[in-house]
């Protein structure tokens, strides 16, 4: 029993390390993971056929005791999924029993990716479900219930006095302080001026390249440095905290598609290259996170203003999206 242990440690540890280089897993368990890269969770199992089993069926019962193992490992990494900020689908499980149903739902239907048997006579067996879905669908809809009943509670009005305070900020201060340095930039202008002339002269203008199309077709937020961490519903927000995406109407499109809002991956050009995305993504870097929660990215203003008229030209209506860790 020891040996078999150690077996079944050294395998998921050579499991994890070669999965591990390419998708960004987050171990929820030993066993158990969410792969933020392929939005699924997976799981190993172990098992080990009862004494007395006959030697014809000692293989197949210690798979199916594997297997069985495995689904107690993959409820542990649904019941660990971070939905937003701090709370996980076991949260979500105690407040609805849709989401409950939607997990029990979940389990049935996954997936065997392999399964080993050993020559001690054990069997190993790996499990995978996706998250998008029904799952997916439950979930966000839990959330937006939540999330209207909180928007009726005293806390309510503190946020609008912060959004009010933030308006004040946009449309007041800025252009006060704007008037305040305006005299020491003017020579700074009068120089840029200059130097772009100057430019544009000892340059020679290069035919534009035409292209049969460049419409972006998907969004890949470089978060590296950071210290985001992945879930089923980033935010991506302006400096002064106001969410640009996704708005509501994408929050109920991807709550009735059952669709993810994000994928993660931990290399640009994984990301880049990812179908999601398609041939054209555009590229933006996040500035920091927002609040302590570590689920919400902030941009800048010029990357802000971006993403903005990308989604005004509604060029994000079927846009994927991958968020770089």
């Amino acid at each position: 029993m020891k040996n078999f242990r150690h077996s079944l440690v050294t395998v998921i540890l050579l499991y994890s390390s070669a999965i591990a280089a390419e998708d960004y897993i987050e171990w929820v368990g030993a066993n158990s993971g969410v792969n933020w890269t392929a939005g699924s969770v997976t799981a190993e199992g172990a098992g080990l056929a009862k004494q007395g089993t006959p030697t014809s069926l000692s293989k197949m019962m210690a798979c199916r005791a594997a297997l069985v193992d495995a689904q107690r490992n993959l409820l542990e990494s649904l019941q660990g999924v971070r939905v937003e900020g701090i709370t996980i689908v076991e949260n979500l499980m105690v407040q609805s029993d849709i989401v409950k149903s939607s997990v029990q739902g979940t389990l049935q239907g996954a997936v065997m990716d392999s399964r080993r048997p050993q020559e001690d006579g054990t069997c190993e067996v790996s499990i995978s479900a996706p998250l998008a879905g029904n799952f997916a669908r439950d979930v966000y809809q839990t959330v937006a219930e939540n999330a209207m009943q909180s928007s009726q509670s005293p806390n309510s009005v503190t946020n609008f006095l912060y959004a009010s305070l933030d308006y004040l900020l946009d449309y007041i201060a800025e252009p006060a302080i704007a008037n305040e340095v305006a005299g020491w930039r003017a020579p700074f202008d009068r120089l840029s001026q200059r130097i772009n002339a100057l430019e544009k002269l000892l340059s020679e203008p290069r035919p534009p390249k035409k292209e049969t199309d460049m419409t972006p077709t998907g969004l890949v937020i470089d978060a590296r440095g950071s210290n985001f961490i992945p879930s089923m519903s980033p935010k991506i927000r302006k400096i002064r905290a106001g969410v640009i995406y996704p708005n509501p109407q994408k929050r109920h499109s991807y709550a009735a598609r059952g669709q993810l809002v994000s994928l993660f991956t931990r290399d640009v050009t994984t990301a880049r290259q990812h179908p999601i995305v398609g041939e054209r993504p555009v590229i933006l870097k996040a500035l920091r996170t927002w609040g302590d929660t570590r689920t919400e990215i902030v941009l800048n203003t010029e990357a802000s203003k971006q993403l903005e008229q990308l989604i005004s030209d509604g060029l994000m209506q079927d846009a994927g999206v991958i968020i770089v860790l």
